[in-house]
C-alpha cells in the first residue's frame, strides 16, 4: 500500500503538497491509524495533531498544523 500524507490549504482546500511514506512503515501506519482491517487503497482520513506527531517523526520533515489542513491517503 502507498501511503501519502496531503497538505490543503485551509482557505481554498486546494493540495498544496504531499509526502510519501516509507514503503516499509505499513505497520506503523495501521498502529498511529488506530485501523484494525487493513485499507481498501481509496481512502482519504483527516489527521489529529497527535498523529501528525508520528508521522513528522517518520517522515523527518516538521507539519504545520496552523497552516494547513491534513490527511493521509491510502493508495493501493
Amino acid at each position: 500500500m502507498k501511503f501519502l500524507v496531503e497538505a490543503f490549504d485551509k482557505k481554498t482546500e486546494m493540495l498544496v503538497f504531499d509526502i510519501e511514506l516509507p514503503a516499509d512503515c505499513d505497520e506503523r501506519v495501521k498502529e498511529i491509524m488506530g485501523w484494525t482491517v487493513d485499507p481498501q487503497g481509496w481512502e482519504g482520513y483527516d489527521l489529529s495533531a497527535a498523529q501528525l506527531v508520528e508521522f513528522e517523526k517518520i517522515t523527518e520533515k516538521k507539519l504545520d498544523l496552523c497552516a494547513y489542513d491534513f490527511q493521509l491517503t491510502a493508495n493501493g
